[in-house]
């Protein structure tokens, strides 16, 4: 399939509007994403940001079509991916796009390879379905992805089974699986997770290095907030199924304004500050299928009041024209904390 034509200045590459996807449950109607909006431009890393159960997974499962049906189901909203909507594709053609233009890698490469094919098998089968080329044409390509992201003797390491390879490694194939067919958009949710430290920068470099020289955009998941501050253009932080604060990097790290993202800052020692204290955010994210009245945060928040309960505050710019926006009713005292 021959790429989409790159989409110009305006137009955002993927652009997800007022986005809800629900689940049915046992106890309800799980709305784990419930109202998601944000944008990705060429060439830009977006860094989605919050604790587990926020939504940012799902969310990404949404774009990519992956979300399972059921119990789940978009229930209303657009996802737009050059101007047009991916949730008009029909089926077919969607699966030319997964892969194709919009590539995905996951958090444990272990349950994303399949256990019973060679590496180099994986990724030849994508090669071949979206290039439209030989088996042989297809290895030569493998071992060649193989030795993009750093993998040693690539030629023997394509025969290999995903259980012959340390998790680092695993990791590596899936990145070259998703770089195969030259994707316009990378998402990459929590791809460092199941790795320890060294790893983790060396597949974060990795990243950035392919992003560079394909010129793609990447979204990427990730609790971590220092991943983000080096690996980011924009930000955009979740807190049960919703974004509360969008900034790009700088603004978003020089001065938070929700105090669910400050009390992530005042969580970790690297963003803290020095010699502040570290201050915990009391309780969890609330379940899904029982979310507060009004602002979702207001029973972990320090300066919620009457009409934090009664009133969901609106995702809004701090100024005319300005890209950072917040969702919160006490801007003034949120300064304060």
């Amino acid at each position: 399939m021959e790429k989409s034509p790159k989409s110009d200045a305006r137009t955002p590459l993927l652009e997800l509007r007022d986005l809800r996807t629900w689940f049915r449950t046992d106890e309800g109607t799980a709305k784990a994403v419930d109202g998601v909006s944000y944008r990705i431009h060429d060439g830009e890393t977006l860094g989605v940001v919050g604790e587990s159960g926020s939504g940012k997974s799902v969310t990404a499962l949404s774009v990519m079509r992956l979300v399972p049906s059921p119990p789940g189901w978009v229930e209303s909203g657009e996802i737009l991916f050059r101007g047009e909507s991916l949730l008009a594709v029909p089926d077919e053609e969607f699966r030319r796009i997964r892969g194709n233009e919009i590539a995905m890698i996951f958090q444990e490469p272990m349950t994303a390879l399949n256990p019973v094919y060679t590496v180099g098998d994986q990724i030849m089968e994508a090669v071949m379905l979206h290039r439209g080329i030989d088996a042989d044409a297809a290895r030569v390509h493998a071992v060649e992805m193989l030795r993009k992201v750093g993998i040693p003797s690539p030629e023997a390491r394509v025969d290999n089974y995903p259980h012959e390879m340390s998790g680092g490694m695993r990791q590596r194939v899936m990145i070259a699986m998703a770089m195969s067919c030259d994707p316009s958009l990378l998402i990459a949710d929590e791809p460092t997770t199941a790795l320890d430290v060294t790893i983790q920068a060396q597949i974060l470099d990795l990243i950035r290095e392919l992003q560079e020289e394909m010129g793609m955009s990447v979204l990427l998941i990730t609790h971590d907030l220092g991943v983000v501050a080096e690996t980011a253009h924009k930000v955009a932080v979740m807190y049960a199924g919703k974004v509360v604060e969008y900034a790009d990097v700088e603004t978003l790290f020089g001065r938070p304004r929700h105090p669910y993202t400050i009390g992530l800052f005042r969580s970790l020692p690297d963003l803290a500050g020095p010699g502040e204290r570290l201050v915990t955010i009391p309780g969890i994210v609330p379940s899904a299928n029982a979310f507060p009245s009004g602002c979702r945060f207001r029973t972990r928040c320090p300066i919620a009041t009457d009409r934090c309960a009664q009133e969901e505050p609106p995702l809004v710019p701090l100024e005319a024209g300005s890209e950072h926006t917040v969702a919160c009713h006490h801007l003034e005292e949120a300064e304060a904390l």
